[in-house]
């Protein structure tokens, strides 16, 4: 059984209605962008117990306590599913592994739980290509609140000796550029824009190992 399957069949409502559900909850439980410093797990029991309240199956902060066997399957069932459907971008692997014959270092700067972002990165099997990993809940300040401005600070690193590439414009591009940062947009919807400075853009993993490696 799927954990959408379980959810819906312990709340007792259609899937859609459960999304419904789901995406509104997370609207409200990630506005600080994981920096309040909890596990992901700590965020999912959450999440998931206001979901079951929402739907009558939970009293009022009965999903902080420890050892409720519902949310612990729950749990389990999110981790498994999300085992299951990682998967690199292609062209990740063979760019990282060009970026490290060219002997430049990989820093990963993400929104999200530290436990969770690093066994991402070791389930995806690039762990040992990325030289640093930062991530809000450990610095405490999201994308848009100057976490690019600490991670150059604290790592010693000029804002010209770094190009940053991100999927969201504004908690990425924006916030790059604001920090002094060649900032690139990645946007596989999108075709690739090499000739603007201030608006480039790639749609995969491969065009930037195209223009590392052959100059493109």
């Amino acid at each position: 059984m799927s954990l959408e399957q379980a959810l819906a069949k312990c709340c007792q409502v259609s899937i859609d209605t459960l999304r419904a559900t789901y995406s509104n909850i997370l609207r409200s439980t990630t506005a600080n962008a994981f920096t309040d410093g909890r596990t992901s797990t700590e965020y999912r029991r959450e999440r998931f117990g206001r979901l079951l309240q929402a739907h009558g199956l939970m009293g009022p902060d009965h999903f902080f306590e420890p050892g409720n066997p519902l949310l612990d399957r729950l749990l389990d069932l999110y981790r498994n599913s999300l085992r299951e459907s990682l998967a690199l971008k292609p062209g990740v692997l063979q760019l990282f592994q060009t970026l490290r014959r060219l002997g430049k270092k990989v820093i990963v700067i993400t929104e999200g739980p530290a436990d969770a972002q690093e066994w991402t990165v070791q389930e995806l099997g690039i762990w040992r290509y990325i030289n640093v990993l930062v991530t809000t809940n450990e610095v405490g300040r999201s994308k848009a609140d100057g976490l690019l401005g600490i991670v150059l600070k604290k790592h010693e690193i000029h804002s010209s000796d770094i190009v940053y590439f991100g999927d969201n414009e504004l908690r990425d591009v924006q916030a790059a550029q604001e920090e002094g940062i060649l900032a690139v947009h990645y946007d596989e919807t999108q075709k690739p824009q090499l000739d603007d400075i201030n608006g480039l853009r790639v749609n995969s993993w491969a065009v930037v190992e195209k223009v590392l490696v052959r100059g493109e």
